[in-house]
């Protein structure tokens, strides 16, 4: 996608594409159209390297609410500014990629199915480097609820040991998950 490559770097538009591929292996596996998870793919960090100045002031020229939360951390912005984006230059709405790139970044308690496939996706893609990718991939596959909380405690563990933000919505998915698989 052309629009793309110019927006982002090489490694992200990479990144992209990869997400794309996983993305379409977890639809698959659970029965969701995977056309518009391949297109929130597509959009989902054509913001992620605006500068923190930049995506508050993006996501205020747009009215968009800006929490305290993503004023100290406004990498949290992105997806919610990739929204409009895609809105405003692509002209698509679809509610299902609107969703997966606007929950991708910290998650949200009332995530759709298909948003979760997105969330690990973007993960779990191919070439991420992480020695727990394996296992978590493998999770995927057998419970997505299990597998969500395996990510965001990886995440908020890294988040916490280098002392960066955590998104409160990460904590209340968390504990929506747990009371999810306690039933």
């Amino acid at each position: 996608m052309d629009w793309l490559e110019a927006r982002v770097s090489g490694p992200r538009h990479r990144h992209s594409l990869e997400v794309m591929e996983a993305v379409t292996g977890l639809a698959e596996r659970y029965e969701v159209d995977p056309s518009p998870l391949r297109q929130a793919a597509l959009l989902h960090d054509c913001a992620r390297e605006y500068g923190a100045a930049e995506l508050v002031a993006a996501a205020e020229g747009w009215n968009l609410p800006v929490r305290e939360v993503d004023r100290r951390s406004p990498v949290l912005l992105h997806g919610k500014i990739a929204v409009v984006i895609a809105e405003r230059e692509l002209d698509l709405t679809d509610p299902a990629m609107v969703s997966a790139v606007r929950w991708h970044t910290a998650g949200h308690p009332e995530m759709s199915l298909s948003d979760k496939l997105f969330y690990l996706a973007d993960v779990l893609e191919p070439t991420s480097p992480f020695p727990w990718v394996p296992e978590l991939r493998a999770l995927a596959f057998e419970n997505i609820d299990r597998a969500m909380l395996m990510a965001i405690e990886i995440n908020t563990d890294h988040l916490d040991r280098t002392g960066r933000t955590v998104d409160p919505d990460t904590y209340q998915l968390r504990d929506f998950l747990l009371a999810e698989l306690e039933r």
